[in-house]
């Protein structure tokens, strides 16, 4: 991916880590929850993921998932 594609996914989703996954614990690190928690948010809709081989990644930036509990306050 050349960098202007990286740089223009970046400013749609707003990750300014240039990330676009990441596993559960790095997830879960991010956020500052746990990793049951972050199955919970995934089984509830809130959190979005897709798997490769055996491996979870979560797509939805732990930023914009902070974002939005900040809009629903």
């Amino acid at each position: 991916m050349n960098k202007r594609r990286r740089n223009r996914l970046k400013e749609q989703d707003g990750n300014q880590s240039g990330k676009v996954g990441w596993r559960v614990n790095e997830w879960a690190d991010a956020v500052g929850i746990c990793r049951a928690s972050v199955y919970n948010l995934l089984a509830d809709g809130h959190i979005r993921s897709v798997k490769s081989g055996s491996a979870r990644i979560i797509t939805t930036s732990p930023a914009a998932y902070l974002a939005s509990l900040a809009g629903e306050v």
